[in-house]
Parts: structure tokens; C-alpha cells; sequence
């Protein structure tokens, strides 16, 4: 079985890199059509919405069905959402396959919950799982969708969905030539048992998820979930409307955009990996106030520059401290949440760490679309500095706190 894991690697890298190359252009692409920012905004929030529930729901039809077969399935169905969404000419299936793909696109999660069937070996899984989560694929993705979609004018987008629809449809071709392996599936029943059996583990789940909440003493890391709150809040503003300010603003191409987009990548993808140089010149900051502090000290400053930037120059020049800033707070905020939580709450907290940014993905589009529709694309970046204003004053009262508690 010494081929499965790079089989895996690359279905993973292939499956960011479809999403890389068709997610940056269809902001674009449904503002051609017609819609205004408060439809765009909807696409993102009920793509986050859906993902939010759909994570349990995956994952309990994957344990009684098998992951190999629901992980093909997603990718069928993941690749028919995305032709369609090349080739439509309505908005409202256009909102109907983003809600279609919240539901199906656990194929990451999915992914990594085969890793364990084929290696056995916990250290060899951590170093498989962060591989997955390189992001090489997201990285190449936009300048590749930004070239087709300008090559072809007309037509460019619907390319795109195609070959999206050929990277999934090759992807579920891999996942089946996956060896079988030996893990117990739950007994097989009839339909409705199965769907009983899958309602009953989901509520099950759910109660056993709120009871553990109720067990963490959450006055300890509320500051935690406010830092990851208003990061997570100000990137999903920024994110939403990026590529319709770059374009409206500086008047950039599809693939211009998709360079941007690829840079930042790349600056993010450096900053996660040089976290433990950059936790060395932290080495007295034990409670994580002075790195969340200078985290929002960057975001702050480097959206405001983005905001106030007269060329596109100065705008991809102040993305590095932006990318920077943006993959070290979400890394300083899981080491908090690890070092001051107990074992026993751990995937607790992790959970509740994953459902807060998920419920800002939710949030952030919305508020967004309804400022880039009333006051203009401009203006949603503010939203985004204020955001982080917020944090930048609690971040400081949080430090100078601990600084007297020393």
C-alpha cells in the first residue's frame, strides 16, 4: 500500500487547486450577470452556513456508509455543482449550487479521515496532514482561473467550471482505486434503519457536544474566542469583496487578480511554516498577549493601508504584513486555546474554536455585501479596520493586564 498516501496527498492538492482556480472568479462573474453585492455576500454566507452543519452530518454517513464511498460521492456530486455552476445563466442556481456545495464539500475533512485506514503510525499522520494543508494547490489555482477567464472572455468561466467538474470527476476515479482495508463499517440494514441510525448519531452527537460545552469554564477563553472572532470577522470581510475591489479599484484583470490572490497565498503558506522561528523572539510572552497584540497591531495597519493605497503597487506591497499577521493570529489562538485548555476538553474547545470561524464565515459576507451594496466596494474594507481596531484595544488592555499580574 505504499502508494495510498501520495494518492491521498494529491487528491488533496488537486482538490484545493480546483477550488483555488473557479472560488476567486465568481464574485466577478455573478456581478456580470446582475447581482448586486447583497447576492454576493449571500454566496459566501450560505456556503459557511451550510459547511457549519454539514461537517457532523459527513462524518456520521461516513462511518456507517464507508469514507472511500462517501468521499467518491461527495466528489461526483461536488463536480456536477460546479459544471452547473459554469454554465448557468441564473443567479438563483447559482446561490442553489453554492448551498449544494456547503453541504457536499467536506472533501478535505473526508481526506484526512482516510489517512488513518492506510497509516497506522501517529507521527507519520501528523506530518501527512500538514503536507495536505500546504496549500500549494489554492496557491495555483487563482493565477490558473485568472489566465482562462481572460484568454477566453466569453466563455472563460464556463471553462473553468468544466475543468473543475474533470479534476473532481478524476479525483473520485483515484479515491476508488484506493485498496480496501479492513475497518469495520457499521452492520449494513435497510434504508430507513440506515437513516434512523444516522438521525440517532447525529442527536446523539449533538447532546453529548452540548454537555461537554456546558462542562468548560468558558470565563477562562472567552478572550481567546473574541481575538479569533474579530480576525476571522475582518479577513471574511476582506476576502469577500477583495477581488471586486481590486478590479473596480485599480481596474486589474481576472488574471492579474489571480497573481494577487497566489502572492498572498504563498506569503500565508511561508508565515504558517516559519511559526516556530517567529515564536523565538517570543520566548518571554508565556500567556500569548504580546503576539496577539502585535497581530492586531499589523492587521490594523495593513488594512488600513489597503484601504488608503493609491496603486496597486502599494496595495500587494502591504498584503505581505496582512498574509503575515493573518496566519500567525490564527496559529497563536490554537496554541492558546492547547495550552490553556485540560485534555479532556481539548476537542471541545477545538470544535467550538472551528464553529466560531465558521459562524463569522457566515456573518462577515452578509454585512459586506449589504455595505458594498449602500455605500460602495470601497467602503467594506473599513468595516474590516474597524473590526480590528476593536481587537487592537482589547489586545492591549488584555497585555497590559498581564503585564501588572507579572
Amino acid at each position: 500500500m505504499s502508494y495510498t498516501i501520495p494518492l491521498l496527498q494529491f487528491v488533496a492538492f488537486l482538490d484545493l487547486l480546483a477550488v483555488g482556480l473557479i472560488v476567486p472568479l465568481i464574485p466577478n462573474h455573478v456581478r456580470q450577470m446582475g447581482a448586486n453585492h447583497i447576492y454576493i455576500g449571500l454566496l459566501g454566507s450560505l456556503y459557511a452556513g451550510f459547511q457549519l452543519g454539514s461537517g457532523p452530518l459527513m462524518g456520521s454517513l461516513s462511518d456507517l456508509k464507508g469514507r472511500k464511498q462517501i468521499l467518491i460521492i461527495t466528489l461526483l456530486v461536488c463536480g456536477a455543482a460546479y459544471l452547473t455552476l459554469g454554465v448557468t445563466k441564473s443567479v438563483a442556481i447559482v446561490l442553489l449550487m453554492r448551498a449544494v456545495l456547503g453541504l457536499f464539500k467536506q472533501t478535505q475533512l473526508l481526506t484526512k479521515a482516510l489517512v488513518p485506514d492506510y497509516e497506522g503510525d501517529e507521527k507519520k499522520q501528523s506530518a501527512i496532514y500538514g503536507k495536505m494543508a500546504a496549500g500549494v494547490g489554492i496557491t495555483i489555482g487563482p493565477v490558473i482561473g485568472g489566465h482562462i477567464v481572460e484568454d477566453y472572455p466569453i466563455h472563460g468561466f464556463s471553462v473553468a467550471g468544466l475543468l473543475v467538474c474533470i479534476f473532481f470527476i478524476i479525483n473520485a476515479c483515484l479515491v476508488y482505486q484506493l485498496p480496501k482495508v479492513n475497518i469495520p463499517v457499521r452492520q449494513k440494514s435497510n434504508p430507513e434503519s440506515s437513516s434512523l441510525n444516522i438521525l440517532q448519531s447525529i442527536w446523539s452527537s449533538s447532546k453529548q457536544s452540548v454537555v461537554q460545552l456546558s462542562k468548560v469554564e468558558w470565563s477562562t477563553y472567552w478572550i481567546v474566542f473574541t481575538f479569533q472572532a474579530l480576525n476571522s470577522f475582518a479577513m471574511g470581510a476582506y476576502y469577500s469583496s477583495y477581488a471586486l475591489n481590486l478590479k473596480t479599484q485599480f481596474g486589474l484583470t481576472p488574471k492579474h487578480i489571480g497573481y494577487v490572490v497566489s502572492f498572498q497565498g504563498v506569503i500565508g503558506a511561508i508565515s504558517s511554516f516559519m511559526m516556530g522561528y517567529i515564536n523565538s523572539f517570543y520566548t518571554h510572552d508565556k500567556d500569548f498577549s504580546i503576539r496577539n497584540f502585535h497581530v492586531f497591531v499589523l492587521l490594523c495597519t495593513s488594512l488600513l493601508g489597503i484601504c488608503l493605497s493609491v496603486n496597486v503597487f502599494m496595495y500587494t506591497i502591504l498584503l505581505m504584513p496582512l498574509a503575515i499577521a493573518n496566519a500567525v493570529g490564527r496559529l497563536v489562538t490554537l496554541e492558546m486555546i492547547l495550552k490553556k485548555s485540560h485534555g479532556d476538553h481539548r476537542g471541545t474547545l477545538i470544535g467550538a474554536s472551528n464553529s466560531v470561524r465558521s459562524l463569522s464565515g457566515v456573518v462577515a459576507p452578509l454585512i459586506a455585501g449589504f455595505i458594498g451594496e449602500f455605500f460602495g466596494v470601497g467602503y467594506v474594507l473599513y468595516s474590516s479596520v474597524f473590526t480590528t481596531l476593536i481587537g487592537l484595544l482589547i489586545s492591549y488592555q488584555y497585555k497590559c493586564k498581564r503585564i501588572k499580574l507579572d
